[in-house]
């Protein structure tokens, strides 16, 4: 069995190659970029190239012969997702088609796990009771949201109109170690590490704390992952979530916890946003009837979070990555 992870360089693929790593399959990943040193993994086959070059793509296939690819390669975040939107839906969409098409040509038997996103859901009149299912139309209110949206259309016109073996995963918020400090709470983790070991001033920067996310464990979400693509049929969608919510807030003070500091907060503008969603909550109902629950509580996730940033700061600045990299 050969596995492929697209996208298999960030946090989720790190993990997800993780947990299919000691197994007798062949794994490999493909990325537009090489792994730090803290995302190797010695039974990984590293492989570059860019997604949205065909030929790149159809020669990647045609070597790795993948019976299962999870396509996690994208542009995630939201809010680069108002800066970039061509640049967004250019990934998202144009990305998935040229893996799709290329699939379709060299492995069309094998399964494939298109990774959505909660985000497609959007706002709901709802605000304080809405747990969304799978069965919720989407209603997209960013560039991002947008893109995922009409990648799930895409997979279903080729599973459709070619037969391919296609399945979707909408994780609703996730954290935990390696995750990229382009999100909050990797953000937020950094700027303490800074504080507590780098002598930084005791502030720390961020946008509203106040929204409310349904957050899971970004290693729960590599084994739902891996359970949405062994067990479901061709076409299905699975959130993959816990169910209740918390707000940024609570989730920040949990960290400052952690790392034994005292700080204030700053609003910082470059993280603010207009329209965001006051509160995104998922129904983990059909996943679990899967046999999947989160394992990891909101405590060990945050923690091993600040654990991580640690080390990953020693090695940056050891291999003389030490600007300031505040995302």
């Amino acid at each position: 069995m050969s596995i492929l992870v697209t996208g298999g360089t960030g946090a989720l693929g790190f993990h997800l190659l993780s947990n299919l790593s000691g197994t007798n399959h062949d794994l490999y990943s493909f990325s537009d970029e090489q792994p730090q040193p803290w995302q190797t993994l010695d039974s990984v086959h590293y492989l570059s190239g860019d997604l949205l070059n065909f030929k790149d793509v159809y020669d990647m296939l045609q070597m790795v012969q993948p019976t299962h690819i999870y396509h996690l390669a994208s542009q995630s975040s939201v809010g680069l997702s108002y800066k970039k939107p061509y640049e967004t839906l250019n990934i998202n969409l144009l990305g998935t088609q040229t893996i799709l098409e290329a699939a379709r040509q060299v492995v069309p038997k094998a399964k494939i796990l298109l990774l959505s996103s909660s985000e497609i859901y959007g706002r709901t009149d709802q605000k304080l009771t809405c747990l969304h299912k799978e069965t919720d139309l989407p209603n997209p209110l960013t560039p991002y949201a947008t893109s995922k949206a009409c990648m799930e259309l895409l997979g279903n016109q080729f599973r459709n109109a070619h037969g391919l073996h296609i399945v979707f995963a909408r994780p609703f918020h996730f954290t935990g170690p390696h995750h990229s400090r382009r999100f909050v709470l990797p953000s937020i983790t950094h700027q303490l590490v800074k504080i507590k070991y780098y002598g930084a001033e005791p502030v720390v920067y961020s946008g509203s704390l106040d929204v409310s996310r349904d957050v899971v464990d970004v290693r729960d979400v590599a084994r739902g992952m891996i359970q949405i693509l062994n067990t479901a049929e061709s076409g299905e969608a699975f959130n993959i979530c816990c169910g209740k919510s918390y707000t940024f807030r609570e989730l920040v003070e949990m960290l400052v916890d952690i790392a034994g500091v005292s700080v204030d907060f700053r609003v910082d503008p470059a993280y603010e946003r207009s329209n965001d969603i006051p509160l995104l909550i998922g129904d983990p109902t059909k996943i679990t009837s899967l046999g999947w629950k989160p394992m990891i509580t909101m405590d060990d996730c945050l923690t091993d979070l600040f654990n991580e940033m640690v080390v990953r700061r020693r090695v940056e600045l050891k291999m003389g990555m030490g600007r300031d990299l505040r995302l």
